[in-house]
């Protein structure tokens, strides 16, 4: 039989999650109007318990093991986080596997970005950039380039893997507004090329002397559904008469396919299909071509939020101001209990994001990774001005 027919809810998560990899856009524009494919990141955002200074943008792992990007972090939470090991509740991207990231692998990444920088990549994380990759016209605002886990550099180098990343590369970014989701939603809608659709029905046997049998029966003025439903060997379909009802090619096997296709826009095939599933007869009975099997905005919501929130990264690495800038008010960071620098002072380099007179975020951390969580504390009892849009700074300690 051609495939086990999807239910309808089925088949729009089908589209949904196809178009949700290859979607019709001018994002990565090479030329205009030219199709072109995005890949949706697969992994939906989730909360989860992480060690105590990990800044908003770092990969660290989960009170589970699991290795994250930690995308937002909510603050200390006893309740949903008992570990004392990990006492913050985050939300999270899941990482592709270490053995993914150590093969190199293209991304779009800020303009001014450089060989031999370090930077977090959204649902890839920290990585070493080992060459440009192409030209800036391939990323909006942006540039190719070929990356490795920097990890797995730091290891072939000899370099010591808890170096810190550095900071400069770390930008702040928002959830994207309901309307912003709205819009870009009916962007991709407009410039998706138009799906064509075919309601059919088929019968299916197990020889071909048997689907020519069938098929002599309706020519002689049977009705076709009432040949599916006497001798039809699919299951699911004929006790409706062979119906499968409104399908595009992908959802069937090839040669089905081919044969449903060459009878548009209606029609009753001559001969009988052959597949591994047996004989088919198949009919068109209508076409129809048109957007309307577009995935729903419900079904689109994350997927466009996320890649909303990865354009920010790519195109938005501003330079950042000076805390002191827009702060009046900066309360000294209050050393841990039995810390003990060695040498020469610790630097400790925080990227903040400043709304309504307060530090709301702390993207990117450098520095004694033990530091950290003091550092944190101090800026969130920071008192800034209140301004008319959010702004990106940067503070330095030394402790």
């Amino acid at each position: 039989m051609p495939e086990t027919r999807p239910t309808a809810a089925t088949r729009r998560l089908m589209l949904a999650l196809a178009l949700s990899a290859m979607v019709t856009s001018s994002a990565y524009a090479g030329n205009a109007g030219a199709p072109i494919v995005i890949i949706m990141p697969a992994v939906q955002p989730g909360d989860a318990c992480i060690p105590s200074g990990v800044g908003s943008g770092n990969e660290t792992s989960t009170s589970k093991g699991v290795a994250v990007i930690a995308t937002r972090i909510h603050g200390a939470h006893a309740t949903r986080c008992p570990d004392p090991q990990f006492p913050n509740l985050a939300s999270t991207d899941k990482l592709p596997s270490d053995e993914e990231r150590k093969r190199p692998s293209s991304h779009c990444v800020a303009r001014q970005t450089k060989v031999g920088d370090e930077l977090m990549i959204p649902d890839y994380g920290q990585a070493t950039v080992l060459a440009l990759d192409g030209v800036a016209d391939t990323c909006r605002n942006g540039v190719m380039v070929k990356v490795i886990s920097s990890v797995a550099h730091r290891a072939a180098m000899g370099i010591d893997p808890t170096t810190p990343i550095t900071v400069a590369t770390q930008v702040a970014v928002r959830e994207p507004s309901n309307q912003e989701i709205q819009s870009e939603y009916d962007r991709l809608v407009a410039a998706t090329q138009p799906v064509q659709e075919y309601l059919v029905r088929h019968i299916l046997l197990r020889t071909r002397g048997e689907a020519l049998a069938a098929l002599a029966r309706i020519k002689a003025g049977q009705r076709f559904g009432e040949v599916a439903g006497a001798v039809s060997t699919d299951r699911g379909s004929k006790e409706k008469g062979g119906d499968l009802g409104w399908a595009v090619p992908s959802f069937f096997i090839d040669e089905f396919s081919k044969g449903m296709v060459a009878l548009a826009p209606s029609g009753l095939s001559s001969e009988p299909v052959q597949t591994k599933f047996g004989w088919h007869i198949i009919e068109v009975l209508e076409t129809k071509v048109g957007r309307d099997s577009f995935p729903p905005l419900s079904a689109m919501r994350t997927h466009i939020a996320s890649r909303l929130m990865h354009l920010q990264r790519v195109t938005n690495a501003a330079a950042a101001v000076p805390v002191k800038a827009v702060c009046r008010n900066m309360v000294p960071p209050t050393l841990p209990a039995g810390y003990s620098a060695t040498g020469a002072k610790a630097v400790v380099v925080a990227r903040v994001r400043i709304e309504n007179g307060r530090v709301v975020d702390v993207p990117g951390l450098s520095g004694p990774a033990e530091l950290h969580q003091s550092v944190t504390d101090a800026l969130n009892r920071y008192e800034c001005d209140r301004l008319d849009r959010p702004v990106t700074a940067v503070q330095s300690f030394e402790l």
